[in-house]
């Protein structure tokens, strides 16, 4: 996909020709996936360990299954473990500099648990994994045992994925690193940005977490600029270290959005802080041509935002 996209040739392709302009965004998202699994697949390693990071929101739990997928119609058998389960205990979570806990932070993880388990898939291509539970805010250890056979692949999907503190001291050539993110911004009729990369991620986690997730719009809101900080202070500086970028932008996806979101701003009382920030995002959505979200193919990525 082109880094930039025009608000108005995406509404023409919307009105004019959705099915086609649909398949076409979702074809071209699953090239990128096809010529990493190719090239992975191709590495002569015994085992092969793919590190899949990004921010909030940019699909990296859909895209590391579709990895998974397309790694087993080549034949090799493919795991996915989320970093997720590896959260310390919600009360051991350290500080950060506001004296907050900084659920952001990689210190947030367990990273000689995380060190230790992929030194054991590589070494000895076994390990037994731990299980996080959001509600109870505790982790179990040794709840599922993962065994590899030759040529198997490990996909392990989190914020901090690339980051070099839990693969520094393993075999460099059984690792590839991915970074995946919607990286390219929705212009309007003046080439100013219209939507940035970071706006579509927004609006995934808004409609995401509130049909999902239990959160309100406002809830949201507030946790918006901390989850921002912490991908720049955390995770933008090291983008450049992984082997492969991924853009999960798909330019139709804001037409799909589109009324949903409109109806989730609306809802918040002109009292609320981020009343006038609401309304200003919906000024822009009302430059946007709506798309009902039927026409989204089942395995899309978007399913993870919409259902």
């Amino acid at each position: 996909m082109d880094n930039l996209h025009y608000m108005k040739v995406i509404n023409k392709e919307v009105i004019t020709n959705p099915i086609e302009y649909v398949s076409k965004c979702e074809r071209m998202y699953a090239a990128y996936l096809e010529q990493i699994v190719r090239e992975i697949a191709q590495r002569p390693t015994k085992y092969k360990i793919v590190m899949l990071s990004g921010p909030s929101s940019s699909g990296k739990t859909t895209g590391a299954n579709k990895l998974a997928r397309l790694f087993q119609q080549l034949g090799y058998d493919a795991n996915v473990i989320s970093l997720d389960d590896f959260y310390r205990n919600r009360d051991e979570i350290p500080p950060g500099p506001d004296g907050e806990q900084d659920f952001e932070a990689v210190y947030a993880l367990d990273l000689e648990l995380i060190q230790n388990t992929l030194k054991d898939l590589i070494e000895k291509g076994a390990t037994k994994l731990p299980y996080f539970d959001f509600t109870t805010g505790t982790r179990t250890d040794n709840v599922f045992n993962l065994t590899l056979r030759e040529g198997d692949v490990v996909i392990i999907e989190g914020l901090h994925a690339i980051n070099p503190i839990f693969t520094q001291e393993l075999d460099s050539e059984c690792i590839v690193k991915i970074y995946a993110s919607t990286a390219s911004d929705i212009l309007d009729d003046n080439g100013q940005v219209l939507f940035s990369r970071r706006d579509v991620r927004f609006f995934r986690r808004v409609i995401r977490d509130y049909h999902f997730r239990g959160a309100s719009v406002d809830k949201t809101f507030s946790m918006w600029p901390k989850v921002a900080q912490g991908e720049d202070k955390y995770l933008v500086p090291l983008i450049d270290l992984a082997d492969y970028q991924i853009d999960s932008l798909h330019p139709y996806e804001m037409c799909i959005y589109k009324d949903v979101a409109i109806k989730l701003l609306s809802e918040l009382p002109e009292d609320s802080v981020y009343y006038y920030p609401a309304m200003e995002l919906i000024d822009r959505l009302k430059k946007v041509t709506t798309l009902d979200k039927e026409i989204i193919p089942k395995n899309s990525l978007l399913r993870e935002f919409v259902g």
